[in-house]
């Protein structure tokens, strides 16, 4: 997936296994977690219908059992 995003000039920024929580509560702990940086929203969008990704969309299910994409805004500080 990483070479997905950065063909669009994304960019992954950190990835790592979950080993615990350290507040709250969930059903499932989550194996791995990865922060990336889109180039814009639309390279996001483009990167989610390319054929590239498409190509290991099988992988991605086997591999993981849920996902979230959460977007967010930098807080001006």
């Amino acid at each position: 997936m990483s070479k997905v995003v950065e063909g669009r000039g994304g960019r992954v920024i950190y990835s790592g296994d979950v080993t615990g929580l350290l507040l709250g509560e969930v059903g499932d702990l989550w194996d791995m977690v990865a922060l990336v940086e889109y180039a814009s929203q639309a390279a996001f969008m483009e990167q989610m219908s390319s054929p590239d990704r498409a190509s290991i969309e099988r992988h991605r299910h086997a591999g993981l059992a849920g996902q979230l994409n959460i977007r967010t805004k930098l807080r001006p500080t």
